[in-house]
């Protein structure tokens, strides 16, 4: 393959929004997709693992995928299922076919460890879990911190959250983790709740996928009709879109917009753990670890995601 080609590996927790963002690098000419690793996040990780199967059946990928960590670093897991039921990926239509009974076998810590040793230097990773496996990743081999080009996340905010208050869920489901990847000395790049409410969905983008006809995108619009109902019972609350940001990005990186900082995860607060503190004040206490996503051309960014599932599903 083209070595010009950005190499990728995706962290991920299926979740309709992770679907999506795989349709997006499952057919980016600019990227060699060199694998998957699945943590437990919006649902357990024999659910989320089960979903990347179906995922991967339904749409042909090819790319290897990993099951990879049960339960955070601390504490009991905590999952979406109060919002997005047993399965973590509802919908108003019919649900994806079964998916094969494995796929890539060892564990995603052992297989990511073994893939940023194999391109050191080359790989960027897109995180867009709870950051269990990445963590795990770097205690068991602290020389691969220095290996990676970058981390590119959907997670925190600047501002409030929302799985409590203060905290994003991805975050907040295991905040420890969270906290030693962004002290990892890695370069990193957020993309918070605050940047994710600036790309909106709603029935209009329903219809769309409606209308395109295929069955994958009859499908697609069913798990797009109960993602949009999140936030209203009849959809007609637009519904912020998570993280397809990431892949989008890739795509399109003049649709955003970044403002240095120094970010901490708090572990201690009572009503705060999970917090992303983001410290943008200049001069800072602390050195700059994270560019924080502040700006986007919510629209475009919106309108690229529709051509190109549009073009995936025909």
């Amino acid at each position: 393959m083209d070595k010009t080609l950005k190499k990728i590996w995706l962290d991920t927790d299926p979740g309709f929004d992770d679907w999506l963002t795989m349709l997006l690098l499952g057919s980016n000419p600019d990227i060699e997709w060199l694998g998957v690793s699945v943590a437990t996040g919006n649902a357990p990780v024999d659910i989320t693992y089960d979903n990347a199967l179906r995922i991967k059946a339904n749409d042909g990928l090819t790319v290897p995928m990993y099951r990879g960590c049960e339960q955070p670093l601390v504490g009991e897991i905590e999952t979406a299922q109060r919002i997005l039921g047993d399965t973590g990926m509802p919908t108003t239509g019919t649900p994806l076919p079964p998916g094969a009974a494995g796929d890539a076998p060892g564990h995603a810590v052992d297989a990511l460890i073994d893939a940023v040793r194999a391109h050191p230097g080359q790989i960027t990773i897109l995180a867009i879990a709870p950051m269990t496996n990445l963590a795990t990743a770097l205690s068991k081999a602290p020389d691969i911190a220095g290996k990676i080009v970058e981390i590119i996340l959907m997670g925190g905010s600047t501002d409030q959250g929302n799985h409590t208050a203060a905290a994003e869920f991805n975050i907040y489901s295991d905040p420890e983790a969270a906290a030693q990847v962004f002290q990892a000395g890695i370069p990193l790049r957020m993309f918070g709740l605050n940047l994710c409410r600036q790309l909106l969905v709603t029935n209009v983008e329903v219809a769309r996928l409606r209308t395109i006809g295929t069955p994958r995108a009859l499908t697609l619009a069913g798990y797009l009709e109960a993602y949009v109902r999140i936030r209203s019972a009849d959809g007609s609350v637009p519904m912020p879109m998570y993280d397809p940001v990431v892949a989008l990005y890739l795509e399109a990186p003049q649709l955003f917009q970044f403002q240095p900082a120094h970010v901490a995860v708090e572990l201690k607060g009572e009503l705060t753990r999970g917090m992303t503190v983001c410290e943008f004040r200049v001069p800072r206490r602390a050195p700059i670890n994270t560019q924080v996503a502040m700006l986007a051309d919510g629209p475009q960014a919106i309108e690229r995601l529709m051509r190109r599932l549009t073009a995936v599903l025909l």
